[in-house]
């Protein structure tokens, strides 16, 4: 339940939230506008929302459109290639994205419901095959993914939840030694850990969606491998936004169709 009064909106906003009797349901508006204050205009600590929602009917008819664009792009003769997303655990993309909160989540602007932008997978890709091997001067992946001059033949989508279907819980860090890392003061036990909350996406399985613009693109090879070998190791062990050092955004990518 927001408290109106804390919030930090124009008056005739103020006025609507508290004589509104239901539930927001875009829970970007909820994170990114609605945001409770403190009597020192702080930001109230552990008022991050979560949602409980096991289904957003919204995001269900979006999932929809992006069926109507793939079936657009096999009509019109490019292969379109399908996989599920299935975390192992949680996942959190667009942590550190500006927020007055201080932390923040990748929500759909219209929708409000958590995505995966397809650049970033795009980059998670590319960059865990530069990683472990020498592509300056591979044709395949210059092809694949492109260069600062030239677009690449293969187009990575957004990815949003399966049937719209996911939970939105809220996660904490807690450093123990705050002065170590604001101060470079040397940690000891004295001193008061100071928790950050943030928001984590569940019990999701996202569709991730590539269309490839040329026939014989999906089987070029980077160093022995396809890229779709590469993006099944990528998530798997590099996994996909934020802290995945400690297994967030890890998780297992399936197959599910393809098209030529």
């Amino acid at each position: 339940m927001i408290e109106s009064d804390k919030l930090r909106v124009p008056a005739d906003t103020r006025s609507c939230v508290k004589n509104f009797k239901g539930d927001i349901d875009n829970f970007n508006l909820l994170l990114n506008k609605y945001v409770e204050f403190d009597k020192s205009d702080d930001v109230v600590k552990g008022s991050l929302p979560e949602s409980k929602k096991e289904e957003f009917d919204k995001s269900i008819q979006f999932v929809m459109k992006q069926r109507y664009i793939l079936e657009k792009y096999k009509s019109c003769g490019y292969e379109v290639v399908s996989y599920e997303f299935k975390p192992y655990d949680k996942i959190v993309i667009g942590l550190g994205q500006e927020s007055v909160r201080e932390v923040s989540l990748t929500l759909h602007w219209i929708y409000g419901i958590p995505f995966i932008p397809g650049q970033a997978i795009k980059g998670v890709v590319s960059n865990w095959i530069s990683s472990l091997e020498d592509i300056k001067n591979d044709n395949n992946f210059i092809k694949i993914f492109g260069t600062e001059d030239e677009n690449g033949k293969v187009v990575f989508l957004d990815s949003y939840p399966k049937n719209g279907k996911f939970s939105i819980k809220r996660d904490i860090m807690n450093p123990h030694y705050p002065e170590y890392y604001l101060q470079s003061k040397a940690p000891s036990d004295w001193q008061n850990p100071n928790p950050v909350f943030f928001l984590t996406v569940e019990r999701v399985i996202f569709n991730i969606n590539l269309v490839y613009l040329e026939s014989g693109i999906r089987d070029l090879k980077i160093k022995d491998k396809t890229l779709e070998e590469w993006m099944i190791k990528a998530f798997s062990w590099n996994g996909i936004g934020a802290k995945t050092s400690i297994g967030y955004g890890k998780g297992e990518l399936i197959l599910i169709g393809g098209s030529k």
